[in-house]
């Protein structure tokens, strides 16, 4: 029978009225999984149950009840039964007496609404017991679902909040859930309601503080200058959970670290509770790293970024390691330092995917590094977004997208000099893009780091036409060789003007996208140099000087 297998209903029968109680409870549970697919079970059934609904084991009650709230066809005594339960002395019966009024209403959802148990619910979010508030709750929550769930109003809240110490933990994040509904109508009630947390942000259940910390952030979210107060209290509470290092509790109060915005100031100072241990599982790896930017400062940052250097080459964790360290380089211009000499290293690595992490990393830092004056020009825009075009309606690696019809439709924005790289670093780049694994297996990343850096890389055109054979692997790729092609020709005219006018002969040719693609980056370029590399974002040298001849290179094309 545990197993599952069909008895006959003589047997059944008979188990259930033995006196044995847990033979009782075993048969009832079978009953309760089978009397949906046989009739006959229910009827021969549900006069024993009634009978024991009424036993004076307080076990053999509650499990009656459950079983005669699964019975089809005697919903009316068993509404009768669940409302004497939902009064019984035992706390067990009270409990399945809120159980069995949700499985009644899976079957008979008339029978509860209009017998009255739905207000013998809400009665029991006064019992005695927290158990049964809890599965009064759940109870409640389901068979009102459709009308929004638990009505919560100023005095269930305050009595929920009153006795919210006596839950478990689970019941009490459930409850403290709940309480979500509520918003505290007046100042004086939120600052009773409030000074009821106070116990709860020092518990020792990531859980708890959790769901605590949330409904602090539902009643304040009015006032938002006592966040900061909030932090400072629950910091002590927080370093302790992820001081015992169970990976679990660890993982979901980072996880919704992550969410509280701005926690350097409080956290900063206690940032080796946030550290990444070997031992630590995968996943609890990648939040950490995820979470360590939030928590560093320009007096910690150099040591996060020597703590995160070696999960750069660790086979699970090295793309979020990477990047956080491109996170961690916009704390201070010796953050940057540090992290360009290890993306040097971290290029030259032998396993491909550490190399395409490495230089999505790259644009991030590069597009944040501090200026000098005779460094090349970009649109302010382009340094935000790390190379995203104006007025786009595809974004793939930042690649070309929909033009204005005319210079006009262009906004104007402020100029801001790229800055100058070190000679080892843009060697490393220029090999990492060099190597055919990297351009087969990331092409569009190659193509997009070819054309923002072209003014950086002389060997730029070169990587290009190498790469121009990928265009017929996908026509996404080729769409993104026209645009890469465009961007290198406003960097370097003299050396790629026969490649760009190869590359869109081509692509015009093409159906498809690369031929959308290359008409959209021939309507930029007769747009004049200038305002083709806004549109493009492209980063021109001297784009003044030059504009006469590239356009007259254009018309010859």
């Amino acid at each position: 029978m545990v197993g599952g297998t069909d008895l006959p209903t003589s047997d059944i029968v008979q188990l259930l009225a033995s006196h044995d109680t847990l033979t009782k409870k075993l048969t009832c549970y079978h009953i309760a999984d089978k009397c949906s697919t046989n009739a006959d079970l229910a009827l021969l059934t549900a006069n024993l149950l009634l009978r024991d609904a009424s036993d004076a084991n307080p076990s053999v009650r509650s499990v009656s009840i459950t079983t005669l709230a699964a019975l089809p066809g005697i919903e009316e005594s068993s509404v009768r039964a669940i409302a004497s339960a939902l009064s019984d002395q035992a706390a067990m019966v009270r409990r399945a007496g809120a159980v069995a009024c949700a499985r009644l209403y899976s079957h008979a959802p008339r029978s509860v609404l209009e017998c009255g148990l739905v207000d013998a619910l809400y009665e029991g979010l006064r019992d005695s017991d927290p158990i049964v508030i809890t599965n009064c709750i759940l109870a409640l929550d389901y068979i009102l679902k459709e009308e929004g769930g638990v009505v919560v109003n100023k005095n269930i809240a305050h009595y929920l909040m009153g006795r919210i110490m006596q839950f478990s933990v689970c019941n009490g994040v459930y409850v403290l859930s709940l309480l979500l509904r509520y918003t505290p109508k007046t100042e004086e009630e939120l600052i009773l309601l409030l000074n009821t947390l106070d116990e709860l942000f020092l518990s020792k259940s990531a859980a708890v503080l959790v769901a605590t910390v949330k409904l602090f952030l539902h009643w304040t979210k009015d006032h938002p200058h006592l966040k900061k107060d909030m932090l400072e209290v629950i910091q002590p509470s927080v370093c302790k959970i992820l001081s015992r290092n169970v990976p679990e509790n660890s993982y979901l109060i980072l996880d919704f670290m992550s969410t509280l915005g701005d926690t350097q100031k409080i956290f900063g100072p206690h940032y080796k509770f946030f550290l990444v241990r070997a031992k630590d599982p995968g996943y609890l790896k990648t939040k950490k790293l995820m979470v360590l930017p939030f928590v560093s400062t320009e007096n910690n940052v150099c040591c996060l970024i020597e703590e995160v250097k070696p999960y750069c080459s660790d086979y699970q964790s090295f793309q979020s390691a990477v990047t956080c360290l491109g996170a961690l380089s916009q704390i201070s211009s010796e953050a940057n330092e540090m992290c360009l000499s290890i993306l040097v290293t971290l290029l030259d690595a032998p396993t491909e995917k550490v190399v395409i992490a490495a230089l999505e990393c790259l644009l991030k830092v590069v597009y944040l590094l501090p200026v000098t004056n005779n460094s090349v020009c970009h649109s302010k825009e382009q340094a935000l977004s790390s190379g995203s075009s104006v007025d786009s309606e595809r974004q793939v690696h930042g690649e070309l997208v929909s033009v204005p019809s005319t210079s006009q439709d262009i906004p104007k924005s402020e100029t801001k000099p790229l800055p100058e790289l070190p000679e080892d670093l843009i060697r490393a780049v220029t090999r990492a893009l060099s190597r055919g694994t990297v351009q087969e297996t990331a092409p569009s990343l190659v193509l997009h780091v070819l054309s923002k850096l072209a003014s950086y890389l002389d060997s730029a055109a070169d990587i290009l036409q190498r790469m121009s054979s990928l265009s017929s692997s996908s026509t996404v790729v080729h769409a993104d060789l026209v645009t890469a092609a465009a961007r290198i020709f406003l960097s370097r005219p003299a050396q790629s003007q026969l490649l760009l006018a190869a590359i869109l002969s081509k692509a015009l040719k093409t159906p498809g996208e690369p031929a959308s693609r290359a008409a959209l980056v021939y309507s930029a370029l007769l747009e004049g140099p200038a305002n083709a590399a806004h549109l493009l974002g492209a980063d021109v040298q001297h784009v003044a000087q030059r504009k006469q001849d590239c356009e007259e290179q254009l018309v010859n094309d």
